[in-house]
């Protein structure tokens, strides 16, 4: 399962068979760090399967040119044909053409190479885009640096023009003191008196010494950690008897426009699970804030990363993505839309995407918001903290007023983080040039550019899918009898809309309609027929919601909802619920270890999502924790007749979950229509008597007319696998054209 999907085949084996009293002659090659026309860095690990008992007797040209490469044996099949691999390096960038002959038996393959530094298949750099020495300085002055984890930090003063430094290995160590932690090794030759001894999950017990491996691919400052004994040579051909074979890939959280090559990974250090022989790997461009909130640039440099390890350390049974609130949208993204890098996934704090979630967020933080302080600051008018959330059917309206922070606004071009410099910041009038910091021209290869000539008639900008064209902002607590008829009209008569460059308007948005396909067809918009019916997810669900804070458990009925309409049941999502004072993550990954090895074990014919289900371990079922541990196991379920009181059951008592503006509009809980189609108003939909000025009134309103929630949004459907937006053709998607 470790190795990535196969989508399009662009190698050709040939395969000669001759007849003997024995199985047939055989000789077969394929790529194992990866895709055969997705390689990079210059080499690949390859695997040759072959009839051939000495392989020496195996001969390999590149290009028609004899190739020196080492074959080790790794085992024989039940069919009795041998297994061989070799890392195959001195490839050229572009077409590399392999020959694998012994005898009258040859097969070969076609290996596509990129550089280390990128693209391959995320489109051209972005551009301006700043190295670790280049970033703004820190809040106390000093200049940003990137911490090594063994005490160090780099020396960023040597990058070159795609920010790369030369790889470097360090090596750390547990000390059996308590509370000392890792501490650097400072002579590999031997061993600490202190040093620690760790049991892996396989049983072995070493000591619990850590390879922390730093360099940089894709632009990104990557870190990869494992258990070894420095004594030994890291290889692919020769497991380190410390490692477990399973690799655990961090994502960082956030969601920032990117354009910098950022100060930290979401961290390779985890103790508990290094404990236990697992790898570790994460790099800067899999923190969603350092990014761009981009997952097409993380996935390609998790894709990038992971083939580096393979080749460097060896093939992971499988790799397990982990990481909370903006991780949790590039495991769930990256899985939907480029399966086979993740294997299983472990999202916590999860939202389901980044599109649909700022949804929400601008319009609680530009629209709703300033609406309601202008209608409360009116003469004679006045609201409690309570009627303005159940607008948005939120715990409190602390949610929407102050817990976004200092920049909801991640569509803004304006909301550039702190490390760019102010002086390369977009500024419509002093410096219209500047960087545009909205995570759509953080992601113009995707949704591509226009003029918006009422801005700025020489520069395009991205579009955008955001609308909200016929959204009856409060419809549910208005029939609830939580708002009034005046407030309702008089909110979605004033409510209005923003531009491009995030500056309130009067009347609604109009999304751009070429953005909104983009949106979906690319899979920018998670839905689950695509690659989330491939893997399977245990949510862990940290319960903020009575904080007021804006990871509100709702995200996680929406993302199953999903996979519940696309794929008729989401039995493979499992949703696990608690406080911060319980912690579920060595457990989860424990469970989610026996899930995988219990899929890795089934060679049915049966298809992957039915596979996953069947796998699935017996005692992983939704469940929750009170405060003091105890489990109470039941599905956790989200009513949307109930949006402000959803507490039926055990679980949902302890960890009510809370609507979102959209739901309380009428919305499914699916929460991913962009663009609704439009019905007229039918007043059957209201539960509250309107007189006929306040009917006409609310005709003017929606002279368009209101959403139709019943139908699918605007251009919505499944997205496609494995785009590319270049420079690798295959499946090139441009701008909206397949």
């Amino acid at each position: 399962m470790s190795r990535p999907a196969l989508m399009y085949f662009i190698f050709v084996p040939l395969i000669l068979a001759a007849c003997s009293d024995r199985a047939p002659a055989h000789l077969s090659v394929e790529v194992i760090s990866g895709q055969p026309h997705l390689i990079t860095g210059g080499d690949a690990l390859i695997e040759v399967v072959s009839s051939v008992a000495d392989k020496q007797a195996l001969e390999v040209t590149l290009d028609g040119q004899s190739a020196d490469v080492e074959f080790h044996a790794v085992a024989t099949d039940d069919t009795g044909l041998y297994q061989y691999r070799a890392l195959l390096d001195g490839l050229q960038l572009g077409n590399n053409t392999v020959q694998i002959s012994s005898g009258d038996l040859s097969a070969q393959l076609v290996i596509v190479n990129y550089p280390l530094t990128g693209p391959v298949f995320s489109g051209p750099h972005q551009q301006p885009y700043f190295c670790l020495a280049e970033l703004s300085p820190a809040n106390d002055g000093s200049a940003r640096r990137f911490a090594i984890g063994n005490g160090e930090f780099l020396d960023a003063t040597s990058l070159d023009e795609f920010c790369s430094l030369p790889t470097r290995v360090d090596y750390v160590y547990r000390s059996n003191t308590e509370g000392q932690g890792f501490r650097a090794l400072a002579d590999i030759n031997s061993q600490p008196q202190d040093l620690a001894l760790t049991t892996t999950s396989e049983g072995v017990e070493v000591p619990f010494i850590v390879r922390l491996e730093t360099g940089t691919i894709n632009r990104a400052i990557y870190q990869i950690a494992v258990l070894h004994d420095p004594r030994e040579v890291a290889s692919p051909m020769s497991l380190s008897t410390a490692w477990n074979e399973r690799l655990l890939y961090n994502f960082g959280g956030g969601c920032d426009p990117g354009y910098f090559q950022g100060a930290s990974t979401a961290g390779v250090l985890r103790e508990s699970v290094l404990a236990l022989g697992y790898a570790v790997a994460s790099s800067t461009l899999n923190v969603n804030a350092q990014g761009g909130c981009n997952d097409v640039i993380s996935a390609e440099t998790a894709m990038m990363v992971k083939e580096h390890f393979i080749e460097s350390y060896g093939e992971p049974r499988y790799t397990i993505g982990n990481g909370g609130s903006g991780g949790a949208m590039q495991q769930l993204l990256i899985a939907g839309a480029y399966p086979g890098i993740l294997d299983g996934i472990i999202p916590s704090m999860t939202f389901s995407d980044a599109v649909s979630y700022m949804t929400d967020s601008q319009e609680c933080s530009l629209l709703l918001r300033n609406y309601l302080h202008n209608y409360v600051n009116e003469a004679s008018r006045g609201l409690n903290d309570e009627t303005k959330a159940s607008i948005g059917g939120w715990p409190n309206w602390y949610l929407c007023d102050e817990s976004l922070g200092s920049r909801p606004d991640r569509v803004a071009p304006h909301g550039c983080s702190a490390e760019i410099p102010v002086a390369a910041r977009y500024d419509a009038i002093t410096n219209p040039d500047g960087v545009r910091c909205s995570i759509y021209d953080g992601m113009k290869n995707i949704f591509g550019e226009k003029l918006y000539p009422e801005i700025n008639a020489q520069r395009a900008f991205a579009k955008s899918p955001h609308d909200n064209v016929g959204v009856q902002y409060g419809l549910a607590a208005l029939n609830a009898g939580l708002i009034s008829k005046e407030l309702f009209l008089d909110m979605n008569e004033r409510i209005g809309g923003w531009d491009i460059d995030f500056k309130p308007t009067p009347q609604r948005t109009v999304g751009d309609d070429d953005a909104i396909r983009i949106a979906y067809e690319t899979g920018r918009v998670t839905n689950g027929a695509a690659g989330l019916a491939r893997v399977p997810i245990i949510d862990d669900r940290l319960y903020l919601d009575h904080q007021g804070n804006f990871h509100a458990s709702v995200y996680s009925f929406t993302t199953r909802a999903r996979l519940e309409r696309d794929n008729g049941h989401a039995d493979n999502y499992i949703i696990r619920r608690h406080s911060a004072d319980v912690s579920l993550a060595d457990e989860n990954l424990a469970l989610m270890d026996q899930w995988l090895a219990n899929i890795r074990a089934d060679r049915s014919s049966m298809n992957m999502l039915d596979k996953i289900v069947r796998a699935k371990p017996a005692d992983l079922q939704d469940d929750c924790f009170t405060e003091s541990g105890e489990r109470i196991v039941e599905k956790a379920e989200f009513d949307l007749n109930s949006l402000f009181d959803n507490s039926t059951g055990q679980c949902n008592s302890l960890y009510p979950p809370h609507a979102g503006l959209r739901l309380v509009a009428g919305g499914p809980l699916s929460n991913d229509i962009l663009k609704c189609e439009l019905k007229p108003v039918e007043y059957e939909d209201y539960r509250v008597d309107f007189t006929d000025d306040e009917r006409a009134r609310l005709q003017r309103i929606f002279l368009e007319g209101v959403c139709d929630w019943s139908k699918p949004g605007l251009h919505q459907t499944n997205n496609e696998t494995w785009l590319s937006y270049g420079p690798s053709p295959i499946n090139l998607y441009q701008a909206g054209t397949q």
